[in-house]
């Protein structure tokens, strides 16, 4: 009303003096928004860097600091990625939460951002229902999101979370998808207006699953959906991206360590045992189809992880096969155990235009017979 009333006041009096205090009051509005991008930008920067404690004390000093900025609610997503970073899912999803209430009519991108960080949350909280939820949300409001994000790491992240509660056709309509949005940003997007670590960095958020509830109950469903998405992450070691390649080679290194832990921690039913081995064993086989072919160089990320692959293959087949020999098994009940079950290895986790493929699996020993022999 005042801005309405000044302007009557300009009309009357025909001078000169209120364009110039107009002008410098814009030039204060202005001047005072660069200085909230500046210290968002900060805290921004130290969240990347991952000091999250410290993070989260300059998104919380940005808030105290500059109470009624338009970046208020963004810096609170910021302070939430930052309890992510310290494990304080609760919180951290709470935070999510309320921003989505206060935002989702005014400001749909920052609601958006909010319901797809919330599903990170939700997972590691081991609610895959909420977790799919969010994504469908944060997915209607995609075109308020960065393609990246809407297009190809939202399928990717639903594809993980439908595989998780059994959902095999939704996982594949939405791996499709994922496939299509990569293919859409790099049609339709001018690549001046794209990071330069755009796509390995996109590839990470797409393969990126969380191992904070993993258990020997949900041990099985959890390899189901880490079939889907890891291809994401070995993709992104063959970019051999320095900023990006060694955070999807942690994440892997980190799920599959997880899941070796998970097998050993079961040795007093070896029934139960031998079924977690063996679903570890196929997911390093699906691990094995994108190992760099004979002739080509593999890069030190990729060989890293191919030599923890062949490390904990080592170690999951020595364990029970050991486990066999100190029980002495019948020759039956070898077979049943055995870590070699027979049928063949799933190929679920390929993607569209690898099916099909004639590339074989990695040959298997018999059953029942050693293979450090």
């Amino acid at each position: 009303m005042k801005k309405v009333i000044s302007l009557l006041l300009f009309v009357t009096l025909a001078g000169c003096s209120y364009f110039q205090m107009d002008r410098s009051e814009e030039a204060a509005l202005q001047n005072k928004r660069l200085i909230e991008e500046r210290d968002l930008h900060t805290a921004q920067e130290t969240l990347v860097a991952g000091n999250f404690a410290q993070a989260q004390k300059q998104y919380k000093l940005f808030q105290e600091t500059y109470p009624v900025s338009s970046f208020y609610q963004a810096s609170r997503i910021g302070e939430a990625q930052a309890l992510e970073g310290q494990g304080k899912w609760v919180e951290a999803a709470a935070i999510y939460r309320d921003v989505i209430l206060k935002t989702r009519n005014l400001q749909p991108d920052i609601a958006a951002l909010a319901l797809y960080r919330n599903s990170f949350c939700e997972e590691a909280l081991g609610d895959d229902q909420k977790t799919v939820a969010n994504l469908l949300e944060a997915q209607s409001l995609r075109t308020a999101l960065p393609m990246t994000v809407g297009y190809a790491e939202i399928p990717a992240r639903l594809a993980s979370a439908y595989s998780r509660i059994g959902r095999e056709k939704e996982a594949n309509k939405y791996l499709n998808e994922a496939e299509q949005g990569i293919a859409k940003i790099r049609k339709e997007t001018d690549p001046a207006k794209l990071d330069k670590d755009w796509l390995v960095k996109t590839y990470v958020q797409m393969g990126s699953v969380s191992t904070n509830q993993l258990s020997a109950e949900n041990f099985e469903s959890f390899v189901a959906s880490q079939k889907y998405v890891q291809i994401y992450l070995i993709r992104a070691l063959e970019l051999n991206n320095s900023r990006w390649s060694p955070t999807a080679l942690k994440q892997l290194q980190t799920t599959y360590n997880e899941l070796y832990l998970q097998v050993e921690a079961v040795k007093q039913n070896r029934s139960q045992q031998a079924n977690l081995g063996g679903s570890l064993v196929e997911l390093i086989d699906s691990a094995e189809l994108y190992r760099p072919l004979a002739g080509q160089t593999p890069n030190s990320y990729q060989i890293e992880f191919f030599t923890l692959t062949s490390d904990i293959r080592k170690k999951t087949e020595r364990l029970l096969y050991q486990g066999h020999e100190s029980m002495g098994l019948t020759e039956e009940s070898k077979k049943l155990n055995s870590i070699k079950r027979s049928g063949r290895t799933k190929a679920d986790a390929l993607l569209p235009e690898e099916q099909g493929s004639s590339k074989k699996m990695p040959s298997k020993p018999a059953i029942g017979e050693d293979p450090n022999l």
